[in-house]
């Protein structure tokens, strides 16, 4: 899909339109934070939905979750302020065109990452997931921010980002290598890669869909576990109508906490990639999720071949989600490429 180019008029909203965001000094620090912590509750989030998929199936797992996050973000929508607005500003711009039909489909991302999560988290392990998904999320990322699908202007694939991709891509390494586990099958880390790319999309049109909305997260939000609900309840019908839906088994009650853990990762991106756009805000999220799987291996009883290994590993991809992120306290102009 060619790349949005951008006019100098571009940049003044139209009277009752909100404008791009505006990046301030300092403004990186705390959207990088958010990152993190939302990429903690997504490596949390893999655990609670792979355990859960080892006793239900792992499209029974993944709908369940998806109807969860759904119902949540439904019954909090009747707590929050603004959302009516909201909403008319993103059917204004559908109607207007500045927003495609195919930008709010982002769930269909969501729920696919999801149903990998419950395929494949517990079958190759901590070390193997996050690297397929990083892998993908990370490639990905350049291409979403670089084509300009993500929120404001669009940001170049620079050296400097380039970089920080490929710096966390080899952080990432760093720790899988170093597992026993390492050669585990391609075949199954096929997925994960293709729920990563598809995660770096979900950031950026969850991102647009936020921007059209003046800005309010609550429409990307449901509107995302609305899509990806739809999509794993029609896999669970098709399952049934052919009688293979497995029979589920009985498990622990935190196993079917994933759809809470998946609100929080939902939000907390939809409010980062709008300030440093969706390469830095899915690198941040990576960190979290090698700093959140150094914390849960030792808890699950399943800690990490190497601890020194994956702590510099976490180290590495912070500073590649630093590196990648946008230079605080200016915006990319028409004609000038962000360093």
């Amino acid at each position: 899909m060619p790349s949005r180019t951008t006019h100098e008029s571009d940049l003044a909203p139209s009277p009752g339109v909100p404008g791009p965001p505006r990046a301030t000094a300092g403004s990186g620090a705390l959207p990088l934070a958010g990152a993190v912590a939302g990429g903690a509750a997504l490596a949390l989030e893999s655990v609670v939905n792979g355990r859960l998929g080892e006793h239900t199936g792992a499209v029974a797992a993944a709908a369940w979750s998806n109807t969860l996050s759904l119902g949540v973000a439904a019954v909090a929508g009747f707590f929050l302020a603004g959302v009516r607005p909201a909403f008319t500003a993103l059917l204004a711009a559908l109607r207007s065109r500045r927003l495609r039909p195919w930008h709010c489909l982002g769930g269909v991302a969501g729920g696919g990452m999801v149903l990998t999560q419950a395929l494949t988290a517990a079958a190759l392990g901590p070390a193997a997931y996050t690297l397929a998904l990083v892998a993908g999320q990370t490639l990905s990322g350049v291409a979403m921010d670089h084509l300009g699908l993500g929120p404001g202007l669009p940001r170049r694939a620079t050296g400097r980002r380039l970089a920080g991709g490929l710096l966390a891509v080899c952080a990432v390494a760093i720790p899988v290598t170093a597992a026993p586990d390492a050669g585990r099958t391609l075949a199954l880390a096929v997925l994960p890669f293709l729920a990563g790319c598809a995660l770096s999309w979900q950031m950026a049109v969850n991102g647009r869909v936020d921007e059209g909305a003046g800005e309010h997260p609550y429409p990307a939000v449901l509107l995302s576990f609305a899509t990806g609900t739809a999509l794993m309840l029609a896999a669970v019908a098709v399952l049934t109508a052919s009688s293979r839906l497995p029979q589920p088994r009985s498990g622990p009650l935190w196993h079917y906490a994933g759809g809470l853990l998946g609100c929080a990762v939902v939000l907390s991106a939809v409010l980062t990639v709008r300030r440093i756009g969706v390469l830095a805000a899915g690198l941040g999220m990576i960190s979290g999720q090698v700093l959140g799987s150094l914390a849960l291996g030792p808890l699950l009883g399943e800690p990490p071949a190497n601890q020194g290994a994956a702590a510099v590993g976490a180290v590495l991809l912070i500073g590649a989600a630093v590196l990648a992120a946008p230079s605080p306290g200016r915006l990319p102009r028409p004609g000038r490429e962000e360093a």
